[in-house]
């Protein structure tokens, strides 16, 4: 019976994983809107497995070390290919693969480290994969990601390096970042998860596609404003 708790939990990492490896087939097949809705699966199957794990009581070194492999995949490799193929689109191979390179082994060092050495933090430390893939995919579906990209090409190079330093960097080192666990709902304990969930529902009802335009600055900042 036990067993059979445990692997509930350890089934729905390997779909995460599963909905990762799927989506990165979709995008080699030039379909981005299917890896789309494969990474929203994924993170929703990351989402579920920790939340059913403490619900059963079964959490285990087991699974968190394949939960953190699973995100290598989802969270780590795929938002690193949509960033190679997006970014290819304006620039050359050498610097597209570059940057996203870059991308994916800052992804897998938080990875290992979260796993090793797990925080003990109400808050992350350092930028989690999933909030990464998630920037990186709105970004890219902006109009001012393509416009930058078929107008100001130099800037448009910045702008890449730029974001690419920057989660890399956030996501190795030990800035806290704000994690959207909630442990109570008081008002008190939570106002930077209230005030990034209200940027969330602000940017999209005022700017759609945009939204990241006012989720990224908003979750920055708010990051930097964690007691550490």
């Amino acid at each position: 019976m036990l067993s059979l708790r445990a692997h509930t939990a350890n089934f729905i990492t390997l779909l995460n994983a599963l909905f990762g490896f799927l989506g990165c087939v979709a995008m080699i097949q030039d379909r981005f809107d299917l890896a789309l809705i494969a990474l929203i699966a994924a993170a929703i199957a990351d989402f579920l497995d920790g939340f059913i794990a403490r619900i059963l009581k079964v959490e285990s070194a087991f699974g968190n070390f394949m939960d953190s492999m699973a995100d290598v995949i989802s969270f780590g490799f795929f938002p690193s290919l949509w960033w190679y193929f997006l970014l290819s689109e304006s620039l050359s191979v050498l610097w597209a693969a570059g940057l996203a390179s870059l991308l994916f082994v800052s992804a897998l060092l938080r990875l290992v480290r979260f796993s090793v050495y797990p925080s003990k933090s109400i808050h992350f430390e350092g930028l989690p994969t999933p909030a990464m893939a998630l920037f990186v995919v709105l970004i890219t579906q902006t109009e001012l990601f393509d416009q930058m990209a078929y107008f100001t090409p130099v800037w448009f190079k910045r702008a890449a390096v730029f974001l690419t330093l920057l989660f890399s960097g956030w996501m190795v080192s030990k800035i806290p970042a704000i994690s959207l666990k909630f442990k109570d709902y008081t008002f008190k304990a939570n106002i930077l998860r209230y005030l990034v969930m209200l940027s969330a529902i602000v940017g999209f009802v005022l700017l759609r596609e945009e939204l990241v335009l006012v989720l990224l600055p908003t979750y920055t900042l708010g990051s930097l404003l964690i007691k550490r």
